[in-house]
């Protein structure tokens, strides 16, 4: 199954899930409806981490569809961290870039392990474990509310005025929440020396996409 990104903004479009329902619980189930709320909800932020990483647009879609596909595998186990959803999905976001990363560019990055040697000449070493914990930091740092409004867009299956009333807040201020809060996750990433485009080189062929 080829899966593209479709969203042209991060925050997470509007669903026709019912509010109450859980999505990743009705994923565990085999529920494809709920796979699809979860994709839309989820993949216009993952995409541009993603290509914030890897700064090429095909391996990107590449790793988004793998991405998924892990997640899809994982459901009874990324259910059963009901609290750390979030944080075990940007985790395994930044895991799959990374690795990618270090095979396409072999020559200049590497990841990093008690083993090797600490200066290899042409390679910058990528510390996972120092780049975990930022991110979990990054997090951590996030507002209870703003982090509860990511959560219930991503995991629940509501939209956003569905979230407004279930907050007992204006609908303006979860638009504004979830946009700034999420914004968060690419000062992390932006702070851990990845680009922030994608190089010309390997964005021409971007134009078109809509993410």
């Amino acid at each position: 199954m080829e899966l593209r990104p479709t969203n042209a903004d991060l925050g997470p479009r509007r669903s026709t899930v019912q509010p109450a329902r859980n999505v990743i619980s009705a994923m565990q189930n085999g529920d494809e409806a709920a796979f699809h709320a979860f994709y839309t909800a989820t993949n216009g932020l993952l995409f541009a981490i993603l290509l914030h990483v890897l700064s090429h647009t095909q391996i990107a879609e590449e790793v988004l569809s793998e991405l998924y596909e892990e997640v899809k595998r994982k459901a009874t186990w990324f259910n059963r961290h009901s609290e750390q959803r979030l944080t075990l999905l940007l985790l395994i976001a930044h895991r799959r870039a990374v690795e990618r990363l270090c095979q396409e560019r072999p020559s200049q990055y590497a990841l990093q392990s008690q083993s090797q040697p600490k200066s290899i000449r042409g390679s910058a070493y990528i510390n996972i474990s120092e780049h975990r914990r930022i991110i979990r930091s990054m997090l951590e740092a996030i507002p209870n509310l703003q982090r509860r409004m990511i959560e219930l867009a991503f995991f629940s299956g509501m939209n956003n005025f569905e979230i407004a009333k279930e907050l007992q807040v204006p609908c303006e201020v979860v638009d504004e929440g979830i946009r700034s809060g999420t914004l968060r996750f690419f000062c992390a990433f932006r702070s851990l020396g990845f680009s922030a485009e994608p190089s010309r080189k390997h964005s021409d062929d971007s134009s078109h996409r809509n993410y």
